[in-house]
């Protein structure tokens, strides 16, 4: 299986790093006119080479001049190791230095040292020049670095170069390509005929021909019509490799350098975003509460302002790392885990870098129990960091959990094997501290409708999952009755929902006096006096009167003759035997009013009642008897 990886080139201006890439692949990366011209490399250049049989490269040449640092920082933003170009008659320059920091911040940290033009050198004096550089860079991540002299022009030293590359990158592990998809775009152009044009650098996941995607922030759906790899045409793509792709059904004015394509829905754009930062050790000015800043993460660059929650302002003895918030202008696409930098507007210069500890941050007060927050972010296990996920939202999709607690997909795996994460339907999980509150939750609702409605069957399920869970996933209410449902802890007639040992009956304070209603009745067969009456006369309060009412009915004990008078089953049951066994296939309406001698004002909601049961149908003027 080949690996791929990304290679950056940086170092201060005219030191040699296009020279050096040319030498290396073959590509002359000083694509504009301009950039030819002044011979300085202004945009990000790339080129492929292919290392050995088993590992593909791309090598980014980043602008070195002070004014396009933006340029450089987006490109060194996804590399994987990087080549520190130091001219041998020059040595270590300020922008140079500049270029440390960075590669420092975005935590790069497999490096090569590649001292150019050695032919303007005299031979004798390369060791001192070797020492004086290596002495510059200690106490950098290029301190231990293997070096290597070449002359670009002549390919000397570049064999040696290459091997030193495929040391490095041996035992490198290869990014991963599960979970979503992710690529920030740095280049968008359009071709004729063809339509617009993206390329970056794959993040993570992996890409094939017709997927759906969306361009975060704004969530435009786009698909994938060609895709390219260095110029050659590919069905799929993963982590680590240099992309082109087609997006046929977006104009290119839509997309731009920091947006992000990204499966759907697996990623969230935010504004607000609490972050660890480690600040530069020489700074123009102390870094004031609120400070405009511009921040670089993957591609894009926003402006914003940074919030402190310990201090007023950060001084450059203050030698610490600062949890903090930056608060953007513009929403950027952001998950755990990503490094950015960050650069003061005026006077421009960088400032510091650091990593996102929670892509969607809120505002919270100045103070210690802030920090104190901010630090268990943090530090906190992957389970701690999932539990702290769901502590604000009770249901999260699958690919969130990636993005805002920056777990892998073993460590997620792992706590889905241990039941403490839980799939409740099509790739949306819950925490299990979460479901078992919200089932506890439902058995102490249902317990005390039970004891303050104990003749209803059990509560309308819309009602209990509102009482409940409130405006949580609807797939989670319905889980959590499955759930208990499955564990015989509930059960379910139709709409309604009760514990599984409730069983409908009369309360015990008032068991007595109902049943003293239920036998006037009874009493009254099929000439029965108004219900209210009968409840009145027992005592019953207008609350037990409903209830008793809606009992007798919901269990069959009586029918509704009409909206206020009641017949017991046992009169109903009577009267049905006695005329089935006078009239065995049809009757009339007077047949059933001489049988009983009913007055018109019992005998015609009588008969409608024996049709709304089903025991008979009425054809014409006559009732027959269904089987």
């Amino acid at each position: 299986m080949t690996k791929h990886f990304t290679i950056g080139m940086a170092g201060h201006i005219d030191h040699g790093k296009t020279t050096l890439t040319k030498a290396l692949t073959g590509v002359e990366t000083d694509r504009l006119k301009e950039e030819k011209e002044r011979g300085i490399s202004i945009e990000l250049g790339f080129a492929p080479f292919l290392l050995d049989h088993k590992t593909q490269l791309s090598i980014i040449d980043v602008p070195g001049h002070e004014r396009f640092i933006r340029q450089m920082i987006a490109g060194v933003s996804g590399i994987d190791l990087v080549i520190l170009v130091v001219a041998a008659d020059e040595g270590v320059m300020p922008q140079t230095k500049e270029h440390l920091a960075i590669i420092k911040y975005l935590q790069i940290k497999n490096g090569i040292i590649a001292i150019t033009k050695k032919d303007l050198v005299e031979e004798e004096m390369l060791e001192l020049v070797e020492e004086e550089i290596v002495d510059e860079l200690e106490g950098t991540v290029f301190q231990h670095s293997p070096v290597v002299f070449v002359n670009s022009t002549k390919n000397e030293g570049i064999d040696r170069l290459k091997k030193l590359i495929s040391s490095q990158l041996e035992d490198f592990a290869q990014r991963s390509i599960q979970g979503p998809f992710r690529l920030a775009v740095d280049q968008v152009f359009s071709l004729k005929g063809q339509g617009t044009i993206v390329r970056g650098t794959i993040e993570e996941g992996s890409i094939s021909l017709d997927q759906e995607l969306e361009v975060l922030p704004e969530r435009i759906p786009v698909r994938v019509r060609h895709l390219q790899v260095h110029n050659h045409t590919v069905q799929s793509a993963s982590a680590g490799q240099r992309v082109a792709m087609n997006l046929p059904n977006v104009g290119k004015d839509r997309i731009a350098r920091g947006d992000v394509l990204a499966t759907p829905n697996a990623y969230e754009a935010t504004d607000t975003i609490d972050v660890s930062v480690e600040f530069m050790k020489s700074l123009s000015a102390p870094i004031k509460q609120r400070s405009s800043i511009k921040i670089h993460i993957g591609t894009a660059e926003v402006m914003g302002r940074i919030v402190f929650f310990d201090r007023n302002e950060f001084q450059e003895n203050d030698h610490q790392e600062v949890l903090c918030q930056i608060r953007l202008d513009e929403k950027i696409t952001a998950k755990r885990g990503d490094r950015f930098i960050l650069r003061r507007p005026s006077p421009a210069e960088t400032i510091g870098g650091g990593w996102v500890i929670q892509p969607n941050g809120s505002k919270y007060r100045f103070g210690e129990v802030t920090i104190q927050k901010l630090t268990s972010i943090k530090e906190g296990t992957p389970e701690e960091r999932v539990q702290q996920l769901f502590s604000k939202r009770a249901v999260v999709h699958k690919e969130e959990i990636f993005q805002e607690t920056g777990v892998s997909l073993e460590e997620c795996q792992f706590l889905i094997k241990e039941e403490k994460l839980v799939e409740i339907n099509n790739g949306k999980y819950s925490f299990i501290d979460i479901i078992s509150s919200f089932e506890e939750q439902v058995i102490d609702y249902l317990n005390h409708y039970h004891e303050r409605y104990p003749m209803r069957v059990g509560a309308p399920k819309a009602e209990l999952l509102m009482a409940t869970m409130g405006d949580e996933s609807k797939d989670l209410g319905q889980y959590v009755l499955r759930c208990l449902i499955e564990k015989k802890q509930l059960e379910q007639r139709e709409s309604l929902l009760h514990l599984t040992p409730h069983q409908p009956g009369y309360p015990v304070a008032w068991k007595k006096r109902m049943e003293q209603v239920v036998g006037a009745v009874e009493e009254d067969k099929l000439t029965p006096q108004p219900f209210l009456e009968h409840a009145q006369k027992a005592g019953l309060p207008d609350l037990h009167i409903n209830e008793l009412r809606y009992f007798l009915v919901s269990q069959s004990m009586a029918y509704e003759l009409d909206e206020k008078h009641l017949i017991h089953r046992n009169a109903l049951h009577e009267a049905v035997r006695k005329l089935k066994s006078i009239y065995t296939e049809k009757m009339e309406l007077n047949d059933i009013k001489e049988t009983f001698s009913l007055s018109r004002k019992y005998l015609i909601p009588f008969v409608e009642l024996l049709d709304r049961l089903g025991y008979t149908k009425r054809i014409e003027s006559e009732r027959y008897w269904r089987e």
